[in-house]
């Protein structure tokens, strides 16, 4: 392995040790708060101390109050620097489910019980060059995005996060390193057939459901609170003095069960991403279905809370 190769597991190695996983809320501590001159502020250092050379050659009583002072300012920097990120805290991280191919979205929300605001924090996933920058005035909360890529479905735990700052005028750098205990959902790829299987799965018998047909009109009936705009028929409203809805007759189908082994000889994950697309087609149709994957089974039933359901257990199947 190459020296810089040795480095960085050195670097990894270092800071999974000192960034374990945490509950929220996640503060910023003196033990894990970093500081080190920028590239600038090393160039000012070498300058000061140019500066002070000469004024000792020369015995310049302004060039050692110059030097004096822009050291003391340095130090002042460096103060502020320390401060401006000590006491900050992630207090929630969310993450809304996502495919597998796209990208997690966490969002991270911040705040901090001092008195003074926290200026130019860069907020960023560890291995990420890219970084979002926020302020945090007092007694304000600030939410940032971290888009994580979801290459697996399962659970996609949260990135370890550097939080750095170069205020108040760019010579010294500090930062910190936050693990947080939390985690996004990631369903299988969306990927497969476009038609539903022809016909149900599982062994369970094929049930009945009972579903409104747009085919087979049996008349109207005043509207009701709640009713579908999209069924008042404004046509013969408008020869009445009330609204009027459609009303259409129930049409009983045939069950939808969904299992693997309608999903084709593939691998195992190819036959859970065809699922998941089975799943967003029938519930994009209004169709009631059943769900079996491994031991578990789900429904027959339709609507989100449904969809949800089949999707994470495709997730963790």
């Amino acid at each position: 392995m190459s020296l810089r190769g040795r480095a960085r597991d050195a670097r990894a190695r270092f800071i999974d040790r000192r960034t374990p996983v945490r509950a929220l809320p996640l503060a910023v501590s003196r033990r894990r708060l970093y500081i080190l001159p920028t590239r600038g502020g090393a160039l000012f250092a070498v300058l000061l101390t140019v500066m002070l050379l000469g004024a000792t050659n020369y015995e310049n009583s302004l060039a050692f109050a110059l030097t004096f002072w822009l050291g003391a300012i340095t130090l002042v920097s460096m103060h502020h620097a320390h401060g401006n990120l000590l006491g900050v805290q992630i207090i929630t991280v969310s993450a809304a489910p996502v495919f597998a191919g796209d990208a997690a979205r966490f969002e991270i929300s911040l705040n901090h019980h001092t008195g003074r605001a926290r200026r130019a924090l860069r907020i960023s996933a560890d291995d990420a060059e890219a970084s979002t920058r926020v302020d945090i005035e007092p007694g304000d909360t600030r939410t940032v995005t971290i888009a994580v890529p979801a290459a697996h479905r399962g659970r996609l735990r949260c990135p370890r996060l550097r939080i750095e700052s170069v205020y108040p005028i760019g010579l010294f750098r500090a930062w910190t390193w936050l693990q947080p205990d939390a985690r996004a959902l990631v369903y299988p790829r969306n990927a497969g057939r476009d038609h539903l299987p022809a016909r149900a799965g599982g062994e369970q018998p094929a049930q009945q459901l009972t579903a409104r047909g747009h085919d087979d009109f049996l008349g109207h009936r005043p509207y009701v609170a709640g009713d579908s705009p999209r069924r008042i028929d404004w046509k013969a409203s408008a020869r009445s003095d009330d609204l009027l809805v459609r009303e259409y007759a129930e049409r009983r189908s045939e069950t939808l069960w969904l299992d693997e082994s309608l999903a084709g000889a593939g691998d195992r994950e190819a036959r859970l991403s065809q699922l998941a697309r089975w799943v967003l087609l029938a519930d994009r149709a209004g169709l009631a279905y059943g769900l079996q994957v491994n031991n578990e089974r789900l429904g027959p039933d339709a609507g989100p809370a449904h969809r949800q359901a089949c999707l994470r257990a495709l997730a963790l199947a």
